[in-house]
């Protein structure tokens, strides 16, 4: 059929890879790739050309649909591959719990896995992690995925299974989206197990149960409140300014995993009925703070509200099939990536999350802003947030009448975006503007860049332009301040106050960045002390 080599020729170049790059990866050269998509390699493929095509699929193929219609035009057929091949093309194998030879079945598996990550890790170092396809990226992360699996489920039945500390919770608490008034929303009325806590016994052990628990799911410890994870941080929390950020944009969407896929299909006309759709963007990758770059290095790429929001209303909902066959939740499954992202821009979430800017609004008159958001919103109507959310936005072409979107090339662009939209605060009036860090937020898994702004405006200035002229105005429906002196904020943390599951990591950070971490720990330990 040679139609295949116009489709392999295809595949690469949606992958922005040359016929040098794409030969390194699957080693083989650039003559024999050359000679493949020019149809001068007679089918059927045997050998060791076979082998190599077959490779070729591994690297280049991103969904299902993509991997039968080449299995199909290369004249292989689907039948008489081999479990080794089968795992290369994204089939994973089902191995029922308490099957018999499990656990040799499953140390056979496991060295297959080991095989074929560290060799794709490999081959992805020899052409460099910063020109590798994301497709590329998205099967190292379903290996090592797969492979995590099966190593915990050699580990229980070898009697070797982790035990948490006291509290940790074992199983994810679901989080079912409430309907209102026939809207889905996520997050209603979320946050009113914290109220009910008592005063934790230091700064360090203000991280959720849930928080917990996806950190245990990812095997990393990192710094938490409540259900808001630190990712990566500035040194000291003293902030990146936008000479200190590069960002890349990416124009062509991430690839997920195929069951995932087919699930936002199906409940995409759920979504489509109550919703408009919009472009933002999802973290790709990210240098963290240990990395000798002098700047740090994000790459976002596009996403749109429906393709998040069909995944995100069902995220604990038992809709995928694990190894053994049972169903499990998206979070379960994959939630453990969404923190970890590599050192390079190797690591990718599976699970598609928007870039969400969180920002912290300080008056000329040294005062915090607090808004209560709307009942209207889709994300935790009624809570109070420290101060502002805003997605971050990617390019919209003009439809149907509604012009055209240019979106956001970084965070501080949406930010100023967002002052405007929900203060009608002009960026003339910004005094600083920082970014402080990276977090990820449980219950949507998006990416959280807290942010904190200086204006030159006062507090009452602000609140009558948020009455009269704010044309986000109805995204909030009170408006209210605390002090920026340190007792007082550490005050309205512990208050009985419905909060955005990332305020008051929002207001923790604010803390560090303005009076330095050991001072807030110190502070901390005397409000514990008091009122213990």
């Amino acid at each position: 059929m040679r139609q295949f080599g116009a489709f392999l020729a295809n595949l690469r170049s949606s992958t922005n890879l040359s016929l040098d790059e794409l030969a390194r990866l699957v080693g083989t050269s650039r003559s024999t790739i050359s000679r493949i998509e020019n149809n001068d390699v007679p089918q059927p493929f045997k050998g060791s050309m076979r082998k190599l095509v077959l490779a070729l699929a591994e690297v280049l193929c991103t969904t299902k649909k993509e991997t039968e219609r080449y299995l199909e035009l290369a004249g292989i057929d689907k039948s008489l591959l081999t479990e080794v091949e089968k795992i290369q093309l994204g089939v994973t194998p089902r191995l029922d719990a308490g099957s018999p030879g499990e656990t040799i079945n499953l140390e056979h598996l496991e060295r297959i896995y080991q095989q074929l990550l560290q060799q794709l890790v490999a081959r992805e170092a020899e052409l460099g992690t910063s020109v590798s396809p994301h497709n590329i990226k998205l099967r190292i992360q379903e290996y090592a995925n797969t492979l995590q699996e099966i190593q915990k489920r050699l580990d229980v039945l070898n009697d070797k299974q982790y035990h948490p500390e006291p509290g940790m919770v074992q199983t994810v608490q679901v989080h079912y989206a409430a309907s209102v008034e026939g809207r889905p929303v996520v997050g209603h009325e979320y946050g009113e197990e914290f109220n009910a806590k008592r005063l934790p016994q230091n700064l360090y052990s203000l991280a959720s149960s849930n928080a917990r628990w996806l950190m245990q799911l990812a095997n990393i410890e990192r710094f938490a409140v409540d259900d808001c994870i630190l990712l990566t941080n500035s040194r000291n929390f003293a902030g990146w300014g936008p000479q200190d950020i590069k960002t890349t944009l990416l124009s062509m969407p991430l690839p997920i995993p195929d069951d995932l896929e087919d699930l936002k299909q199906e409940k995409l006309p759920i979504v489509a009925k109550n919703y408009m759709n919009a472009s933002y963007y999802r973290l790709s990758s990210f240098t963290p703070s240990f990395s000798e770059r002098k700047r740090l290095e994000v790459i976002l790429a596009p996403l749109s509200f429906y393709d998040l929001y069909s995944l995100n209303l069902y995220f604990d909902e038992p809709l995928l099939t694990s190894l053994d066959g049972s169903k499990i939740s998206i979070r379960q499954k994959y939630g453990n990536t969404a923190l970890t992202y590599a050192s390079t821009d190797r690591g990718i979430s599976l699970i598609p999350a928007p870039v969400s800017i969180q920002c912290i609004l300080v008056t000329s008159d040294q005062q915090i802003v607090l808004m209560q958001r709307s009942f209207a919103v889709a994300y935790y109507p009624n809570h109070w947030s420290a101060s502002f959310e805003e997605t971050m936005a990617a390019p919209e072409n003009e439809q149907d009448g509604t012009p055209a979107k240019a979106g956001d090339p970084d965070f501080f662009a949406g930010a100023i975006r967002g002052l405007d939209e929900e203060f009608a605060i002009p960026a003339s009036a910004v005094e600083n503007i920082h970014v402080l860090s990276l977090t990820v937020e449980y219950l949507t898994l998006s990416l959280d860049v807290v942010m904190v702004i200086n204006v030159n405006w006062t507090s009452e200035q602000i609140r009558q332009k948020w009455l009269l002229k704010a044309w986000h105005r109805d995204e909030a429906s009170n408006f209210a301040l605390v002090s920026t002196e340190l007792e007082a904020v550490i005050e309205k943390l512990f208050s009985r106050t419905l909060w955005h599951p990332t305020s008051r990591m929002r207001l923790v950070q604010f803390l560090f960045h303005t009076y330095g971490i050991d001072a807030v720990v110190d502070a901390f330990k005397e409000k514990t002390a008091t009122t213990q």
